[in-house]
């Protein structure tokens, strides 16, 4: 939740403030220095100020404590408050639901686009989520994508308003080859990026959401004969991401266990055992203060 408390030296909130004052937020991981006299990159604005900053910090990851405690601080501007409608738990989804609304921000996919995504972790069904509902949006004759999984429960857990169809990752090939003209991996595996070049077509597209790393032996050579663009994709749009939530998408079935902010080593714990999707970290500083949710 926001705090509303004056600051050290008495001063109220400022006026950018007010609307978010005891309103549940979210907030965007990146700071960037929105600098536009000295910093080329926030001088241009959208997306690419908001991921590709130079000067940025990156909470939990660069140079910005992450959300392990009991309270923390972004700027105003990081901040989107909660839909009365969405619960804390769903809420907590919102940064990586909008990572998975930056392929359609990315505009990737055009009508009548045949899109596989493979891996069926928790970033996998979420861009499933959005990728169905995108694809049906672009009107008659862009059929439904395909989710490519290796577990039959896990890719049950896509919401009835999904729009994708569903299949084994271990049957795709030889059948599915060559067959699509985007395929996103989200596997966090170099084996998938190597299945993600087997689906795609010729001069079609492999959106990477995978950050593992593919080791020196990482053949090129298909990406090149192929012709095939690579894209990769970061952090996307939060506005979107709430919307949908609030539109009735529940996503706290993904939610493998949660724990108190005194068991978060055991939380770090259950998150690293397989098949694990979500964990959250529940945090209360005191009686009074309102409840939080980190993620895992």
């Amino acid at each position: 939740a926001a705090d509303g408390a004056p600051s050290a030296a008495g001063e109220p909130p400022p006026a950018s403030h007010a609307h978010l004052v005891s309103k549940r937020v979210v907030g965007d991981i990146n700071l960037c220095c929105w600098d536009a006299a000295s910093c080329g990159t926030c001088a241009v604005g959208g997306a690419r100020a908001r991921n590709h900053c130079p000067k940025r910090t990156v909470l939990g990851i660069l140079n910005k404590d992450g959300t392990y405690c009991e309270r923390l601080t972004l700027p105003v501007v990081n901040l989107h408050a909660v839909p009365d409608g969405v619960s804390t738990e769903n809420a907590a989804f919102a940064e990586p639901l909008a990572a998975a609304f930056r392929i359609a921000e990315q505009r990737v996919v055009s009508p009548k686009d045949r899109v596989a995504i493979i891996g069926d972790g928790k970033l996998g069904l979420l861009i499933a989520e959005v990728l169905g509902r995108h694809a049906a949006s672009l009107g008659e004759g862009t059929p439904r994508p395909v989710l490519f999984g290796r577990h039959a429960a896990k890719m049950g857990l896509l919401s009835s308003a999904a729009q994708v169809e569903t299949a084994f990752a271990a049957s795709a090939l030889p059948v599915r080859a060559a067959s699509f003209d985007v395929v996103v991996d989200a596997t966090g595996s170099p084996t998938g990026l190597d299945l993600a070049r087997s689906l795609c077509r010729p001069l079609g597209a492999v959106v990477l959401k995978s950050t593992c790393a593919a080791g020196a032996d990482f053949n090129t050579a298909p990406f090149v004969v192929d012709e095939l663009r690579v894209v990769g994709s970061r952090c996307g749009p939060f506005p979107p991401a709430l919307e949908l939530m609030a539109a009735g998408l529940d996503l706290t079935p993904l939610i493998s266990a949660t724990y108190p902010l005194e068991e978060a080593m055991a939380a770090v714990e259950k998150a690293r055992t397989k098949g694990t999707l979500k964990v959250q970290i529940r945090v209360c500083s005191d009686e009074a203060a309102p409840e939080l949710d980190t993620s895992l």
